[in-house]
């Protein structure tokens, strides 16, 4: 009997060392995952990718035939002559009925006809495959692997814009682009106003020019300009010849019809040779 109790005994005792030994601060596999995201929110570490680098989803090669504007080009896609608008991005405008050509849109167009004439693309279709109002197919664009979209974006030239689910895929990644940009004024960010919710102001930067009170500054054509060149047509073509224009930051360039950007400019005045456009007061384009 005394044998039994002692073996008893002895059994309570181990049992009781085993319980003891459990770490009472173990967390189960849910704990410790939930630990791991809030510790990443907390310092940071979770960072936008840019949208090269996110995972893309079903791209077909497309050659692109024309840059239309800034964020609209012709491509060739599926045998045929197609016209695609990008997603999420909207840059100033060259070719709109009302609206005119706006500050920086002849600067954006040359961006993507020089990025992209001529060249392959990955065409990233809509989610739905849609097209907008115009008919153009809309989709992202991608060369040599990285977003036409991102570089429009980083560069100054476009705003992310026309934020329609389910196509809202990179939007992340545009809008860190797209604050870079923004944080270092470039382009269609430099004036204050100019960029607002409803799209571009061109009003905001002829106000401040006009309240900088330099009528000579801005390079406004003065009434005895008339006396040299010749005025463009009402579209502001000169027939072949060289264009005076006036940018946004009041600067007076002239353009000869090699120029890169020479069709999208629009003219306010028309000369025959350099010498004549220097002498109106107008300059060379920067490189």
């Amino acid at each position: 009997m005394k044998r039994l109790l002692t073996v008893v005994l002895l059994l309570s005792m181990v049992l009781a060392g085993c319980q003891a030994a459990k770490p009472s601060g173990t967390d189960s596999p849910a704990t410790a995952h939930s630990k791991v995201e809030t510790t990443a929110k907390q310092t940071g570490t979770q960072s936008v990718a840019p949208a090269a680098q996110e995972k893309r989803g079903h791209t077909e090669t497309a050659k692109v035939i024309e840059a239309i504007d800034g964020d609209t080009v012709k491509v060739r896609l599926r045998g045929r002559v197609v016209t695609i608008r990008m997603l999420l991005v909207d840059t100033p405008e060259t070719h709109h009925p009302t609206k005119g050509v706006q500050p920086y849109g002849p600067e954006a167009a040359a961006f993507t006809k020089k990025l992209l004439e001529g060249k392959t693309v990955e065409v990233e279709p809509a989610v739905d495959n849609g097209h907008d109002k115009y008919g153009r197919l809309l989709a992202y664009l991608f060369i040599k692997g990285k977003s036409v979209e991102e570089l429009l974006l980083k560069n100054g030239y476009a705003r992310v814009a026309y934020v329609y689910p389910p196509n809202t895929k990179y939007l992340s990644s545009y809008r860190k682009a797209e604050a870079e940009a923004k944080d270092k004024k470039l382009r269609i960010w430099k004036t204050p106003g100019y960029v607002q919710a409803d799209g571009y102001h061109p009003e905001v930067i002829k106000d401040k020019a006009n309240s900088a009170g330099a009528s000579s500054s801005t390079g406004a054509l003065k009434t005895d300009d008339s006396s040299i060149g010749f005025a463009p047509d009402k579209n502001g073509n000169c027939q072949g010849h060289i264009k005076g224009n006036i940018n946004s930051h009041g600067a007076r360039i002239y353009h000869v019809p090699s120029d890169r950007s020479y069709k999208v400019t629009k003219a306010e005045r028309c000369f025959m040779t350099e010498k004549e456009a220097v002498k109106a007061g107008f300059r060379k384009p920067y490189d």
